[in-house]
């Protein structure tokens, strides 16, 4: 899959508009649109800034379809991504302390 595919089919999982998308990142929805129709490619830098936004990085964008996160998980995932960093970490910390009893 190239860049552009799996860029929209990431933003469109996370039901994020091209121009929602824009807002976040700070990257043009017109460069968003380049990117998703193979236009143009992005810099590593805008890559990382988009796969912020999308709560993702960049190996995980990269990543085989078959690495792909079951549908049980999506749940929990898609939820910790609308948490701040701090949160996030305190997340990782109470699921650490369930897997150590």
């Amino acid at each position: 899959m190239n860049i552009g595919k799996r860029l929209k089919k990431y933003r469109n999982e996370r039901h994020l508009s091209q121009k929602k998308l824009s807002l976040h990142t700070g990257i043009s929805q017109s460069f968003i649109s380049s990117i998703e129709s193979n236009k143009q490619s992005p810099t590593i830098t805008t890559l990382e800034r988009i796969c912020d936004v999308l709560g993702i990085t960049i190996a995980e964008f990269f990543s085989k379809p078959d690495n792909a996160v079951p549908d049980s998980l999506k749940p929990l995932l898609d939820n910790a991504r609308q948490l701040s960093p701090v949160q996030r970490k305190s997340l990782i910390n109470f699921l650490e302390s369930l897997n150590s009893d």
